[in-house]
């Protein structure tokens, strides 16, 4: 079935759909943004996707395609009103990308010229060799660019803002390239022409997001870390004087808990969901508490030792800023914040991270919502990172 105030209406030009594609949920809103205004947030809904044992099968994959359709769904009943979006942001969380930042270099012995072709037939080179970098993967065939970022260009050792029509012999270009599976990007396609016509839609990666967010909202944080906790995984971004240096995931997320409480406790992990939201909001029964308690503490270690690896790697590049940023189902906020805090990295010299949720309370004063609308962290967002796009060009 079309979206029938979509398919029947004039766009509307200051409206974008918002789609937020996690492991655990996928998000759907409608919003309005305007120059000089903070978006404007008519409708937000989400909707689960089941557990999977593996991540990568078509059934997972089907099982979001489900729970997008049925977000979208629920948009197109309640927001019939407003008219036809002019623009569509879909953000990928992990599982579904994988963003890679790449520093290249071009050295010539006669100085040559920096134009828009010579920099992008450059790009088109290293995407090429990071193709078959990452062949194992994801196979060649199936892999999708869905976006890449110049973020810094140096000439002759020199940081310039604009390049072109520059000439030099050495030139030092840094990007994030993020990519994502055919397969994935074209089912969401397929579900979205079940609502829409012939919209396009603009892909991307929810750190690159995130990054440009807590730029524009933290204004003097010009450099910290980034931690997107899914229902499924971690990302950690290293942002480093303004600039977005790397990112690194690993596979725990909130529902690595459920599934260790799932084992340990001999449970469906139906259970283990509600058992966990119990031991969350401190109702879980004096009785079972204890053995509960045993059972997160021995997988936030776990998760703890993965973030620390993740620490690890991220601080070739040199010392780690102290200030890092998160974002995180807000039940499991409290967990994560102290785990992030007892993190111990080598560079720190024994001083502590400093740890911020970017829950509702803090990014939803930077956007205005319709009457009982739901505050939702990553929709808030992405709305920001839509404004930047579309309006503050």
């Amino acid at each position: 079935m079309k979206f029938s105030f979509l398919q029947k209406q004039k766009q509307n030009k200051s409206l974008t759909l918002l789609i937020d594609i996690g492991s655990a949920s996928v998000g759907v809103a409608l919003t309005e943004i305007h120059e000089g205004k903070p978006p404007q947030i008519h409708k937000s809904v989400r909707e689960t996707i089941p557990f999977h044992d593996v991540l990568s099968s078509p059934r997972f994959l089907i099982a979001m395609n489900h729970a997008l359709m049925r977000a979208l769904a629920r948009v197109q009943e309640e927001t019939k009103e407003f008219g036809a979006p002019v623009h569509i942001v879909c953000t990928l969380a992990s599982p579904w990308f994988i963003l890679k930042s790449r520093h290249l270099r071009i050295e010539r012995t006669v100085a040559f010229e920096i134009t828009e072709r010579t920099l992008a037939e450059f790009l088109l080179e290293d995407i090429e060799k990071l193709k078959e970098e990452i062949k194992d993967i994801l196979p060649a065939p199936q892999i999708e660019i869905i976006e890449k970022h110049v973020i810094r260009v140096k000439l002759n050792g020199y940081e310039v803002k604009n390049p072109y029509a520059q000439k030099t012999t050495h030139a030092e270009v840094d990007v994030v390239t993020g990519v994502s599976s055919k397969r994935v990007i074209e089912s969401i396609k397929h579900v979205l022409g079940s609502f829409f016509q012939n919209e396009t839609i603009r892909f991307g990666a929810f750190p690159v997001a995130a990054f440009s967010a807590i730029r524009d909202v933290f204004l003097h944080e010009e450099s910290f870390l980034f931690l997107d906790i899914t229902g499924e995984a971690t990302d950690v971004s290293l942002v480093r004087d303004n600039l977005l240096m790397g990112t690194v995931s690993f596979p725990y997320g909130k529902n690595f808990f459920i599934r260790k409480l799932s084992a340990g406790l001999q449970a469906p992990q139906e259970d283990a969901v509600s058992t966990f939201a119990m031991f969350l909001s401190g109702t879980l029964d004096q009785k079972k508490h204890g053995r509960v308690k045993g059972i997160v503490e021995a997988s936030s270690a776990e998760w703890l030792a993965s973030f620390e690896n993740a620490l690890g790697e991220l601080s070739r590049e040199g010392a780690l800023p102290h200030k890092i940023f998160f974002s995180s189902d807000d039940d499991i906020a409290k967990i994560f914040s102290s785990l992030i805090q007892e993190a111990k990295s080598t560079l720190l010299r024994g001083e502590k991270f400093e740890a911020q949720c970017l829950d509702q309370f803090i990014v939803a004063r930077f956007v205005s919502f319709d009457t009982g609308v739901v505050r939702d962290p990553f929709i808030v967002i992405e709305a920001l990172f839509a404004q930047k796009l579309f309006v503050q060009k």
